[in-house]
């Protein structure tokens, strides 16, 4: 890596650790309905069925896993800039799609789709890119 590549890519980590992050708070923290958008749309928290306040936190924890995936690529991304090292993209690439269909699957699940068998046909190719990202060539420069 030259010193360009490495300032160039020296953010990357940190916005990366920011998203990660974001992405936690969606999956863990975040209400189905936020002050904003009780202005926004002018009903009252109450006024939704729980039923639809349950869906709404199954799918901020769906977009929540996939920022954190994003989260995980732009670190391995920054990191592999920063040291020259391929192998935190290839890991860290690898941990980010399993971890966004990973969550997509298991949101799917929960609400019981008709379309299960295709998200499960994508974390299961999530998996087969996983470890082909993982055992991949060991050439360490990027």
């Amino acid at each position: 890596m030259t010193a360009p590549d490495r300032v160039a890519g020296s953010p990357l980590p940190m916005l990366g650790l920011l998203t990660l992050g974001i992405g936690i708070y969606l999956v863990h923290i975040r209400p189905p309905l936020l002050p904003e958008d009780i202005v926004f749309t002018g009903l009252a928290p109450d006024a939704l069925p729980q039923a639809f306040r349950d869906w709404l936190g199954i799918v901020f924890a769906t977009w929540g896993g996939f920022t954190i995936g994003f989260a995980l690529v732009l670190s391995g991304l920054g990191a592999a800039f920063v040291t020259g090292r391929s192998m935190w993209l290839r890991w860290c690439t690898a941990l980010a799609v399993v971890v966004a269909f990973g969550r997509f699957l298991a949101s799917n699940i929960i609400i019981e789709s008709d379309f299960v068998w295709f998200i499960a046909s994508l974390f299961l190719l999530s998996l087969a890119a996983a470890v082909s990202l993982a055992r991949g060539k060991r050439q360490d420069k990027i």
